[in-house]
């Protein structure tokens, strides 16, 4: 069982940033860059006179997507937070079998070709939490999960009297994602690939969880392997994303957080590939909000609560490398606490990291649409792009690898962890080839059912090519 480990511009400016931190510009991707997939991109029907303009539609749609995804969370939020309400908790899959088994048949089949349906078929548990939402949202909680999605709220709904039918029809439209994801897609004898398009289309989730940070933890451990005197200095995460609330079991044990940063630093650190000292990250995100949350703990390093997202049970165990990966999580960047649950909650594993300033200062934030721009600057030892990737079509993958490929240093490494084969092929005509690949399992699942894991891909780019 393969387990995501799942990173456009919103209508209104983000708040100010504080931190006095020199912007670096992208640039837009042209014709002239992609020269390496021409014959690709015309056998797609994109030649040099419609491509400015193709992707100039991309980044729009990019933008619409990012509102979207940030949109997809508040609604998950809704759902299943338990600190703004006392209402139960509404597991998202659950409710979207329950609205489309509400609808009646000319009802249904309109709602999974356009999201729309009464309103009235809204579950009344659905509009209590709904009014419970939006009255939080007015209050004074300081909460900082709370806050965040107060911001967007205020951002993207300012009318008060508007709000409710506003939520409400994101509602339906979430629904039928989850719907399709859930009931449909996964159910079809295309599987896999009938869910793989439906991410190609939704909106961009800043989904992401502590056990991402193992799967980059033996991609580095690889590179190690093959280099033992490979030093790292410039480094580059595409999409780090924001711990906001996932579709499913949402935890608020802490304020929201973006992980793989963290988890990056400390690995490069632990392996001996990197110093804290002369080692500069750059997160890039798409999402400004992830980018702004990025550039504050520069300044003020955080006290990360790192809890796993999944739960051992009877039936799910986490695998002993994984135990050992979690133990030592942090230990080279910061100060870690197991705390009075001796490093349980509840089947999840957890601890608290308090990020060290020299770790801190490593860690810079950028905004960058991977598919359409590339940043202006010195090129990365290391580019680190995971669980953002099957939100892109094939021409979209083709530009970002385009994308990533220059920004890349001669010899640099580049770890993923998307399966599509069109990678190894556009991959191989950028003179980035593939190396080496690891099986990453996290838990073992009873019954006969497939473990929990994901593959990590390494590739190295070519002397050759700029």
């Amino acid at each position: 069982m393969a387990l995501c480990l799942c990173g456009l511009l919103l209508s209104v400016p983000p708040p100010a940033i504080t931190s006095a931190q020199p912007r670096r510009p992208s640039k837009r991707i042209t014709w002239a860059d992609t020269a390496l997939l021409h014959s690709r991109l015309e056998a797609k029907g994109i030649t040099s006179a419609g491509f400015a303009s193709y992707v100039e539609r991309v980044h729009l749609a990019n933008a619409q997507r990012v509102r979207e995804g940030d949109l997809d969370h508040l609604v998950f939020y809704t759902l299943q937070s338990t600190h703004f309400t006392p209402l139960p908790v509404i597991e998202p899959a659950l409710s979207a079998r329950a609205l489309v088994d509400s609808l009646d048949a000319q009802e249904r089949d309109a709602f999974l070709k356009t999201s729309q349906a009464p309103l009235s078929r809204i579950p009344a548990s659905v509009r209590l939490r709904v009014a419970a939402l939006l009255h939080a949202v007015d209050a004074s909680d300081r909460d900082p999960r709370l806050a965040y999605f107060r911001g967007l709220v205020n951002a993207t709904f300012p009318v008060r009297r508007q709000r409710d039918a506003a939520l409400m029809r994101e509602y339906l439209r979430v629904m039928r994602f989850v719907y399709e994801k859930e009931f449909v897609a996964q159910r079809s004898p295309r599987g896999a690939d009938a869910v793989a398009e439906l991410y190609r289309a939704r909106g961009l989730s800043t989904d992401t969880a502590v056990e991402a940070g193992y799967l980059v933890y033996l991609g580095l451990g690889v590179a190690k392997s093959l280099e033992p005197d490979r030093r790292v200095r410039r480094v580059l995460i595409v999409g780090p994303g924001l711990d906001l609330a996932p579709r499913t079991a949402l935890l608020e044990v802490g304020p929201p957080e973006s992980y793989q940063p963290w988890a990056v630093i400390d690995a490069l650190v632990a392996l001996g590939l990197a110093r804290t000292g002369d080692l500069e990250v750059v997160a890039a995100d798409i999402n400004p909000r992830v980018v702004e949350h990025l550039r504050r703990a520069r300044v003020a390093p955080p006290t990360l609560s790192l809890v796993s997202e999944i739960r051992e049970s009877e039936a799910i165990t986490f695998t002993e490398e994984f135990r050992d990966y979690f133990a030592r999580l942090g230990n080279a960047i910061g100060d870690v606490d197991a705390g009075a649950t001796g490093g349980r909650l509840d089947g999840h594993l957890r601890k608290t990291v308090r990020i060290h300033p020299p770790a801190a200062r490593a860690l810079r934030g950028a905004a960058l649409d991977v598919v359409t721009e590339r940043l202006d600057e010195a090129p990365f030892d290391l580019v680190i792009a995971t669980n953002i990737l099957p939100y892109f079509d094939d021409m979209e993958l083709m530009l970002a690898m385009s994308n990533v490929a220059a920004m890349l240093a001669p010899e640099g490494v580049f770890l993923h962890n998307e399966a599509r084969p069109l990678m190894q092929d556009v991959t191989a005509s950028l003179g980035l080839p593939f190396e080496q690949s690891r099986r990453a399992i996290i838990a073992t699942v009873g019954g006969g059912v497939a473990p929990l894991g994901d593959s990590v891909w390494l590739h190295r780019k070519t002397k050759s090519r700029r």
